[in-house]
């Protein structure tokens, strides 16, 4: 994550917290969403950026009262202790490396719109494990590069955006409106698949209130920036949606990559190539910058809380921590080759469902806390808690067995670690 100079704006804010949210999940998720929630996908999106923003606001209570980076595990461990705050850090770091195989596969599934021969098995997983030495390779010789490949990914990432809506409005100011198919009632297939899956395009929003808090005045800034941000991208998510309703009619239910199909739709060929690009340079953009990320948040973890062995947090002449820098890549490239596209993200969404549970449950905990600040208070305070706990129970109950499987195995292994740490001292 980047490093602000204390007293940044609200508008900054808000941009930053826009970009944070908005990943790979936007150009490939509307035609999944539209097949599972049918004529109730877009009341999918907006429950989902609704449920989003009530577990953000309870970042925002911790985040007024406890003053210290880390986010999530810092106030598990101040509320329930040492061990549960580590499993939430655990969780928290796992979130980017998932992130990184997520976004590597969403990579790799938009290049097949070019290369369609990626899509089998060989070339995909040997691209796939190129990738992953390729980013080990760059994490070794520092982190320097790391903010302007975010930075440039985050200004391709809007620039497909606005094109995709200006191209759009254009489309049909000239008169191209006989795909227009919103009103053709699709039946619902999997509401709660919809519903899932379109919680995890909000996912970072988690990141929110780690940057906010250095705001000028971040007890009275930081809901507004949550609930600016939240706003903005649920209409981003619902207005793409429905130019893909728009545009692809019904077609968008088969499409693969719906974004680069609307550019098909309406400038060609030519548009689809140059759409498929930029989709392609924004989310490698995101897998880059979070393999940076990710392992200096396991280094901090090992070095400055004693949760996990130092040799995570060993750096190299260049200043990388290299024990941290090979166990994300690898567990990173071992996740890309064992899942798919969708089951990645369903990893993703139940890594943040343990940081959800941490920092709402902290927030009960240390609500009577006379040692610690008074903070925000929400609106509605116990009642918007306990709606919010409904919130993540319904959250819960749109995860596979197998995702629930995979989680408890991360927990075993982190655990173990854990263990063994604690015993060398």
């Amino acid at each position: 994550m980047k490093k602000f100079k204390k007293g940044i704006g609200f508008p900054s804010v808000v941009l930053l917290g826009i970009n944070g949210v908005i990943g790979g999940g936007l150009f490939l998720l509307p035609s999944t969403m539209y097949k599972q929630g049918g004529q109730y996908v877009l009341l999918a999106i907006a429950l989902a950026g609704i449920s989003a923003t009530l577990i953000a606001m309870h970042y925002a209570v911790m985040s007024s009262r406890i003053d210290e980076d880390g986010g999530a595990w810092v106030y598990t461990k101040r509320a329930f202790g040492h061990y549960p705050g580590f499993l939430v850090g655990w969780f928290g770091w796992l979130f980017g490396v998932i992130t990184i195989s997520a976004e590597t596969a969403a990579f790799l599934k938009t290049l097949t719109g070019l290369v369609p021969a990626v899509g089998t098995p060989l070339v995909y997983n040997s691209l796939a494990i190129g990738i992953m030495l390729l980013l080990g390779v760059m994490n070794y010789f520092g982190t320097g590069i790391a903010s302007r490949i975010d930075d440039a990914s985050s200004l391709i990432k809007i620039g497909v955006i606005l094109a995709v809506f200006i191209a759009t409005v254009v489309w049909l100011l000239l008169g191209s409106t006989s795909q227009f198919s919103i009103a053709q009632a699709k039946p619902v297939h999997d509401f709660s698949g919809a519903f899932g899956n379109a919680f995890y395009m909000f996912t970072g929003f988690s990141l929110i209130p780690i940057a906010a808090k250095e705001m000028k005045n971040p007890g009275k800034m930081l809901p507004r920036a949550i609930l600016t941000v939240m706003l903005a991208t649920t209409a981003i998510f619902v207005l793409m949606q429905v130019v893909a309703m728009t545009v692809l009619g019904d077609h968008l239910a088969g499409s693969a990559l719906p974004v680069a199909d609307i550019f098909n739709v309406i400038l060609g060929r030519v548009g689809r190539t140059i759409i498929i690009t930029g989709m392609m340079l924004s989310i490698i953009g995101v897998a880059i910058a979070t393999s940076f990320n990710s392992p200096i948040e396991l280094a901090s973890m090992a070095r400055e809380r004693g949760f996990l062995p130092r040799e995570f947090s060993r750096l190299n002449r260049y200043g990388a921590p290299v024990g941290a820098i090979l166990l994300t890549i690898a567990i990173s490239g071992g996740l890309i080759l064992s899942g798919s596209y969708l089951f990645l993200i369903k990893l993703i969404v139940l890594s943040d469902f343990v940081q959800y549970l941490g920092t709402i449950f902290s927030s009960i905990k240390l609500r009577g806390d006379a040692t610690l600040p008074t903070g925000y208070k929400l609106p509605g305070g116990k009642w918007m808690t306990y709606l919010t706990i409904v919130v993540v129970a319904y959250l819960f109950t749109t995860f596979a067995f197998t995702t629930v499987l995979v989680g408890i195995g991360f927990a075993i292994l982190g655990t173990i670690i854990y263990s063994v740490e604690q015993r060398r001292h």
